[in-house]
């Protein structure tokens, strides 16, 4: 047999050929350059802000304390070194859904219409992989989260249509993009072109607007939905990363205030196939590193599907355990949810004084860890390519790296995301510092 001495990409798959040579993001390089080289104000001050990804690190010593405090009180039970049911251990679900009922969704939560997968991510591969075949359209207003190509893309082969809702953040809706016209167009355009609109997914608190969805815009988007046969998925990662909008520099802030309404509330009174939510505790919780996602649904041939396909995918028993015992612990998470959204707010509130001293527009936000802000007036023309210009200028000569506006898929150029809650707050206020004294000369 001769020996296959071909080198690099040639012997994979086509598949493995496009992946092998694609970024699952622009900026994830320099991600991990900047994350080598964090600011410190004694040991690195020339260091970097890598404010582009979406973790919460004002809270990662409280829940790794808490971690910390159930390994050495608790043996590791038996359990937790064998096979558990596949959507997830059932005396965990039990836990989570009590808590979700009572934190989150403000309605009864059966452990049985709930999964675990490893993390966000999977829950939404794992999810489209379910509810749409290779080539049907999920819809999904922009701006919106990057990753959304890959997870319901990649394996599942879900086409990505980014509804283009506004253009000037002005024009942006205080209740939710997305309206049931916009869906009555774009089902009109895509049986045109002969496409199946099979998902709708919409993100409350939105990623990178902060934005929340009122209930009487989730219940006409709903409606809209199951009256067409489309599946409409909700993801609420950010259901519990809320900002005080009451009191402070944010309450001055010119915005319509919406109240966060979670959509288990409407899928409990629908009853319908087409609904379903999407959560995880990596963002809430600030445990990105422990994949710990959950899906809910009360249609049961979903359900069965997710406890067949997710065995790949499922949360280590370990993982699973200390979630489970931790959250029983309903004063650590009252005390926790009470903290979060005090540091949420203060880093916000360093943020947006900042692009106001520098009359840089922003979009309000009542929730999430993001500030999604139009920088624009700093492009030289407007195009791709200028903006990424800017985007790189920005890091290289302020070390402050935000997510550039690319990946989101609005139309306008010169918009990026900035994660607030990336650094510690005292390093966020330095990060601003720099980063509007550098446009400031421009």
């Amino acid at each position: 047999m001769k020996e296959n001495t071909q080198v690099g990409t040639t012997s994979l798959s086509s598949r493995g050929k496009a992946l092998a040579s694609t970024a699952a993001r622009v900026d994830f390089d320099l991600y991990m350059e900047a994350s080598q080289n964090l600011y410190c104000p004694r040991e690195n001050p020339e260091g970097a802000f890598p404010l582009n990804v979406a973790e919460n690190s004002l809270m990662t010593h409280l829940m790794k304390e808490q971690v910390d405090a159930i390994l050495s009180r608790h043996k590791v039970p038996e359990w937790v070194f064998h096979y558990t049911d596949p959507s997830g251990n059932p005396e965990v679900r039990a836990v989570i859904a009590r808590f979700l009922e009572q934190y989150l969704c403000g309605c009864p939560i059966e452990p049985d219409a709930i999964g675990f997968s490893a993390g966000a991510s999977a829950i939404i591969e794992v999810s489209a992989f379910l509810l749409g075949d290779k080539g049907d359209v999920v819809v999904i207003p922009a701006p919106s989260y990057p990753m959304y190509t890959n997870d319901m893309g990649v394996k599942s082969g879900l086409v990505r249509y980014d509804l283009q809702t506004h253009y000037h953040l002005a024009e942006h809706g205080a209740d939710g993009p997305v309206k049931k016209d916009m869906l009555e167009n774009v089902w009109d355009e895509l049986n045109a072109q002969e496409k199946n609109f099979k998902l709708l997914v919409i993100t409350s608190p939105d990623n990178p607007t902060g934005v929340v969805y009122s209930e009487q815009r989730l219940r006409e988007l709903a409606g809209w939905c199951i009256q067409h046969k489309v599946h409409m998925v909700v993801n609420e990662i950010y259901g519990l990363s809320r900002i005080n909008t009451e009191g402070g520099k944010v309450q001055k802030e010119d915005r319509e205030e919406v109240r966060h309404a979670s959509f288990a509330k409407i899928m409990a009174e629908y009853r319908s196939d087409y609904l379903h939510l999407w959560y995880a505790l990596s963002k809430d919780f600030a445990s990105s590193g422990m994949r710990f996602g959950i899906v809910h649904s009360l249609n049961k041939d979903f359900l069965e599907g997710f406890a067949n396909v997710n065995v790949p995918h499922m949360v280590s028993n370990l993982t699973q355990w200390i979630m489970g015992e931790l959250f029983r612990n309903t004063a650590f998470i009252e005390s926790y949810l009470e903290e979060n959204r005090k540091r949420l707010t203060g880093s916000y509130e360093v943020v947006v004084a900042a692009l106001n001293r520098i009359g840089v527009p922003y979009i309000p936000a009542s929730g999430s860890l993001f500030v999604w802000a139009d920088f624009s007036q700093y492009l030289k023309e407007t195009s791709g390519q200028e903006e990424e210009k800017l985007w790189l200028n920005i890091y290289r000569n302020t070390g402050v790296l935000l997510t550039p506006g690319s990946g989101f898929r609005h139309q306008k150029k010169g918009l990026f995301r900035i994660v607030h809650t990336a650094v510690p707050t005292a390093h966020l206020k330095v990060a601003m510092d720099r980063m509007t004294a550098y446009l400031s000369a421009l």
